[in-house]
């Protein structure tokens, strides 16, 4: 999935809500920090949790210590196991393609989820 085909799906969704505002205004553009191999479970992340009866409110979403890392207020807690599974799920996908062939962690200091391919 590209940068443009995910913000598409955003707008399809109606975006998701800036949980760092108090005007509460919906985001389309530029909410997540991370390469685009990991926005299809991302996307799938989120269409989960609205399905769960999440309130689309959003704080961050980023790669952190080589992992997907998801912040979001109005998610009950009988539903973190979602945001938990495919934290794990990222760990076994290549952040910058999406492959889930010879994935590992790489990197001294700044650590990535990679295939072999973009080593």
């Amino acid at each position: 999935m590209t940068g443009a085909e995910f913000e598409d799906f955003l707008k399809s969704i109606g975006g998701l809500v800036d949980g760092r505002s108090p005007d509460k205004k919906a985001i389309f553009v530029n909410i997540c920090q991370c390469n685009d191999g990991w926005l299809e479970l991302i996307k799938d992340l989120i269409l989960e949790l609205i399905a769960a009866g999440w309130n689309r409110e959003i704080r961050q979403i980023k790669e952190k210590f080589g992992g997907l890392s998801f912040y979001a207020n109005g998610i009950p807690d009988e539903d973190f196991h979602i945001v938990r599974k495919y934290t794990m799920k990222s760990y076994a996908t290549c952040e910058v393609c999406g492959s889930m062939d010879n994935v590992t962690l790489r990197g001294k200091g700044w650590v990535k989820t990679l295939c072999d391919k973009h080593n």
